[in-house]
């Protein structure tokens, strides 16, 4: 008999017991809304000590590297050579990277002043991109019955249809 009784399930059947769900899924919000605040309160605490750590290493880190660079320079002072192997790696010099500014300021491919110029003088290197404004196109479009898309001018698009997705249930549990 007691077997049968754990098999039956709940169901709603009023509004007081529809109430009743609605006041577990509000516990369930609190109880999540607490997870996600320890969870942060954590991170917070995790994140410090990582940068705190990283920040240790980093200037443990520069403190070698400023010991070992004035070393390696004389050892490489009038060598062909650009780094010197050792037991456990390799130190040297790489070629510095280079900086391009315009007008003082460093150069990125979409600069104003960068794309007129070479728009005059080398213009197959500029680079023309065409996209649909598809946001707004998209307001202007019809859907026919049969799933269809028509312009504004009446026009069936080609290939297009529309696919209508089924409602999403929801339940919102207004705060306490």
């Amino acid at each position: 008999m007691e077997a049968a009784a754990e098999k039956e399930h709940f169901t709603v059947t009023d509004a007081a017991s529809a109430e009743w769900c609605m006041e577990k899924l509000a516990e369930k919000a609190a109880a999540r809304e607490q997870v996600e605040t320890q969870y942060q309160k954590m991170v917070k605490r995790y994140e410090k000590w990582r940068t705190d750590s990283l920040a240790r290493l980093n200037d443990d880190e520069n403190y070698f590297y400023q010991l070992l660079a004035p070393w390696v320079a004389e050892q490489l002072a009038g060598s062909k050579k650009k780094s010197i192997t050792l037991p456990c790696g390799r130190v040297g010099f790489r070629a510095g990277g280079k900086t391009f500014r315009l007008n003082g300021e460093k150069v990125v491919n979409t600069s104003p002043d960068l794309l007129q110029f070479v728009k005059q003088a080398n213009a197959e290197f500029v680079d023309v991109k065409e996209s649909v404004k598809w946001g707004d196109y998209k307001k202007t479009l019809q859907v026919a019955k049969d799933g269809r898309v028509v312009t504004a001018d009446g026009e069936i698009i080609p290939g297009m249809s529309v696919e209508v997705e089924p409602a999403k249930f929801y339940a919102e549990v207004n705060p306490s």
